[in-house]
């Protein structure tokens, strides 16, 4: 582990001689190291030069992506007004069913057996039917009705018969 770096030991070591014969303008040593002026004037001027392909590429990138979140959000605010229109039909479609429902109920009571015979009672003038009403209708009892049956004689109706005789 030995490295290249070399140490200027007078700069710890103590010289009482040297020092009170310095001047003491001149006790601290003088550490900083100046830069010549061109190269100073060169480091303030750099400038790191983009190629023109990295940025119009990174433009590029960065109008899609904002096109990308644009759409993103314009799709949540479309979503958010359906569900929004969505509630307002449901509330409605409530509402109607609750309507019909009412009108069910009245149309019902107004067209049930009682309300029929109490119009047809007071407005058309109608009864009930009663034995004064009735005629009765005899009928002769000679008259009757009598229903032939064919008689299975013709040649398929035996074979047919027989047919089936035989597979029961």
């Amino acid at each position: 582990m030995h490295s290249g770096e070399a140490y200027d030991f007078d700069l710890f070591e103590n010289h009482v001689e040297e020092r009170a014969k310095e001047t003491p303008e001149s006790t601290q040593p003088d550490n900083v190291i100046e830069m010549p002026q061109d190269v100073a004037k060169k480091h303030k001027k750099v400038r790191l030069h983009r190629h023109p392909l990295r940025v119009a590429a990174a433009c590029v990138g960065l109008v899609v992506l904002v096109g990308i979140m644009g759409s993103f959000v314009y799709g949540q605010v479309q979503l958010s007004e359906l569900a929004v229109e969505v509630s307002q039909a449901d509330n409605s479609l409530g509402e109607q069913k609750s309507l019909s429902t009412q009108l069910q109920m009245k149309n019902d009571a107004k067209h049930s057996l009682s309300s029929v015979e109490k119009t047809a009672t007071e407005q058309l003038g109608m009864t009930k039917v009663d034995s004064s009403q009735l005629e009765t209708v005899e009928m002769n009892s000679s008259d009757k009705a009598q229903v032939l049956q064919k008689t299975g004689n013709d040649f398929l109706t035996r074979v047919w018969n027989r047919i089936y005789i035989l597979l029961s």
